[in-house]
């Protein structure tokens, strides 16, 4: 048995005083920020080394740690191995400082236990008796039987779907394969099954007399958000354009993250500056953009406070208008008390849950019964005491809107997007280029080739038909710069994906345009008007088009409900259990069993 010394950073009290982390940007890239959660500068290596024993599950110190141990040299590294490490007994005597150091190895490309490198001395197991002390996903990622197979697939895919790349014939790749004949055949037949449903109910539902629903104007909107923003002291900055989209307006506003979560041996604050982004064809949807973007995300940043010391009642998530109560328990025994929970495992995991203790909060499915769903699959930066199920959390089917369900239908939308993206190759068969009838529309297309800019599409739309387009620009170096929209609407979908496209654009007569390459040839024209369009009169028939396409797909959408009570602006995160939730490939990466179904049929 390993020594679990984690009880040694305070021997005045068994509570860990509140460690504060600065949110802090890394880099940008594509409009996307990444941020990194840094403890003080005082906290050195050995004291924050301490301090995780004592909280092993800490996820932000344990990256921190991380990257500290990726500056350090060999010969510390080989000093830190032997340290943790009692080859004699077999024993691993720190065994989180040495999880550390066997996802250190992974991540610089070594394999802990394999004779090479600082690990060199851990034993060929090393991998599999450390994962329990690690919140992160690396080991238990990489100890999968199929672990090189996948991460070949993903690389393979990575270049096919991100940079444009073709495949080879699926016998033609080198790579075994993830999934039987017979299992992708099912697979493809359960996804043709059903590919009519939504444009079946869209007609049915058409017939219906829905109260119809007049969206607020986008100035409407953003004044709205930013006064409950402002009186809240969230917003930080002032407005600011940027030119780094296709969108002719895109404007950009810093905002305040200020949390507070106590979490068993977890305790910390998250504070600092984060960036939103809108984009528009006008100054006031532009706003709008950004000011509704900021409200979902200061709604997905979540402070935690403490529970009562049972598991039934492990903290409460402050300041929600719906109560929203943690419970920590396995999946297990969830299910032996009979409460209605998500198994984790129709998620999108690299690695599989194991049933190990979980913070869970209630959800309602599409009849508003409730069902428990892991906190981790709902907030953002969400840092409690528990293993975590992601390598990275991301933000899809997270929502804001002027009422709830158009917040539901944004997220649901926004979830199908991301899908696509994730489960359909890229294909030269399904470009094409853009026009419209639309006279401003039309005139910035023009623009863009005025400018010399390529703007093509890929049409993503899957069995589950929800119109989805993929905007892309090539560069003369190769690089493609994409963006996805998915809506009821295709023109929205198209015109989504346009504006948030991360190429450089600007309507400044004093900026020199930024050419992009010539792009694919022969392309055949749509025109933007006479893309199919399954909108209703409201965003309530528009919700239940959705779910009712969803449930003749075998999926059942989750809702948990996220409006602050300062900001009172609806904001939502759904889940759908069985799809994708990112394109961005790395070697950890689960390709999806569709992906490779839709991948053999573009080979016939």
């Amino acid at each position: 048995m390993e020594n679990d010394n984690t009880s040694n950073f305070s021997s005045a009290s068994d509570v860990l005083p509140m460690l504060d982390y600065a949110y802090t940007h890394e880099q940008t890239q594509a409009t996307t920020g990444y941020f990194s959660c840094v403890p003080p500068e005082g906290l050195n290596f050995d004291r924050a080394l301490e301090r995780l024993e004592a909280a092993p599950m800490d996820d932000f110190l344990h990256l921190h740690l991380l990257k500290l141990l990726a500056g350090k040299a060999q010969d510390e590294l080989n000093l830190l191995a032997a340290s943790c490490y009692d080859a004699a007994s077999n024993e691993f005597t720190r065994p989180v400082l040495a999880a550390l150091l066997a996802e250190r190895a992974l991540l610089g490309a070594e394999s802990p236990g394999k004779g090479q490198g600082f690990c060199a001395s851990f034993p060929p197991d090393a991998a599999e008796r450390l994962a329990a002390y690690s919140p992160a996903v690396y080991l238990r990622a990489a100890t999968l039987p199929d672990h090189a197979i996948a991460a070949a697939w993903s690389a393979l895919f990575r270049a096919n779907i991100c940079e444009h790349h073709s495949l080879p014939r699926p016998d033609e790749a080198g790579i075994a394969s993830l999934f039987s004949g017979e299992l992708l055949d099912a697979t493809a037949r359960r996804m043709a099954e059903h590919a009519d449903a939504l444009a079946r109910q869209h007609e049915k539902l058409k017939a219906e007399a829905w109260e119809p629903w007049q969206r607020p104007p986008a100035q409407e909107t953003y004044l709205r958000a930013v006064d409950a923003l402002m009186e809240n002291g969230v917003v930080d900055g002032p407005e600011m354009r940027h030119e780094a989209s296709l969108s002719p307006i895109a404007l950009l506003r810093g905002w305040q993250v200020d949390i507070a979560v106590t979490s068993g041996a977890v305790r910390h604050t998250l504070r600092g500056k984060a960036t939103a982004y809108g984009r528009g064809l006008s100054l006031a949807a532009a706003r709008a953009s950004y000011a509704m973007e900021i409200v979902e995300r200061a709604s997905a940043y979540v402070s935690v406070g403490p529970g009562d010391g049972t598991t039934a009642h492990a903290g409460t998530i402050l300041g929600r208008k719906t109560e929203l109560p943690l419970t920590l328990a396995r999946f297990s025994e969830l299910a032996e008390q009979g409460r209605a929970a998500l198994d984790p495992n129709l998620l999108p995991l690299e690695a599989p849950y194991t049933d190990t203790p979980l913070h869970w909060l209630p959800a309602s499915d599409a009849s508003g019964a409730t069902v428990l769903v892991p906190a981790q699959a709902v907030f953002l930066f969400c840092n409690l005491d528990e293993q975590a199920l992601f390598i990275a959390g991301g933000s899809t089917g997270l929502a804001s809107g002027n009422i709830m369900d158009e917040a539901v239908v944004a997220a649901l939308t926004e979830i199908a997007e991301r899908d696509a993206e994730a489960t359909t190759p890229y294909s030269r068969t399904r470009c094409f280029m853009l026009r419209s009838r639309d006279q401003l529309i039309q005139s910035l297309l023009d623009d863009y080739a005025a400018c010399g800019i390529r703007v093509q599409f890929q049409d993503l739309t899957t069995e589950l038909g929800l119109p989805v387009y993929q905007c892309f620009v090539t560069g003369r170096d190769g690089t493609v710069a994409r963006a996805t929209g998915a809506n009821l609407c295709g023109a929205r979908a198209a015109l989504a994906a346009l504006t948030e496209t991360p190429w450089p654009y600007s309507t400044a007569q004093n900026k020199p345009p930024c050419p992009s390459a010539s792009g694919l040839a022969g392309l055949p024209v749509r025109v933007l008007e006479d893309l199919p369009d399954y909108s209703l009169p409201s965003p309530r028939a528009n919700r239940r088009l959705l779910e009712s396409a969803l449930s003749a797909h075998g999926r059942s959408p989750l809702y948990v409900d996220l409006t602050r009570k300062d900001f009172d602006i609806p904001v939502v995160r759904a889940i759908v259990p069985g799809f994708a939730l990112t394109a961005e490939w790395d070697r950890f990466s689960r390709p999806d069993a569709r992906l490779f179904a839709r991948y053999a049929a573009c080979c016939l």
